[in-house]
């Protein structure tokens, strides 16, 4: 008889609160991202000027949903002066 592990898929209900909490997880660090943005005065100009980040990306951020890489997050945390750990709401330290 062979030993290996089968992998089941997720039940739906797990898949569909994943897929909640991803959703609402975008949609806070989204809506940190606009509040620091406006805190700091800056423009979507002038955020791409200090980070190299696209204005389309920018706004897509903000605004539709776009997913950051840890690049990215880390340049947008940068430029508002801010660690990558208050963005997500997490403690990335151990």
């Amino acid at each position: 008889m062979d030993a290996r592990r089968v992998t089941e898929p997720p039940p739906a209900e797990e898949v569909n609160l994943r897929k909640s909490v991803s959703q609402l997880a975008r949609v806070r660090v989204s809506a940190i991202l606009r509040q620091l943005r406006s805190a700091h005065g800056y423009t979507y100009a002038q955020v791409q000027e200090r980070t190299g980040l696209p204005q389309q990306l920018l706004y897509d951020v903000e605004y539709r949903e776009r997913r950051l890489t840890l690049l990215e997050l880390t340049a947008l945390a940068e430029c508002y002066e801010v660690s990558a750990s208050d963005v997500l709401g997490i403690d990335l330290d151990p």
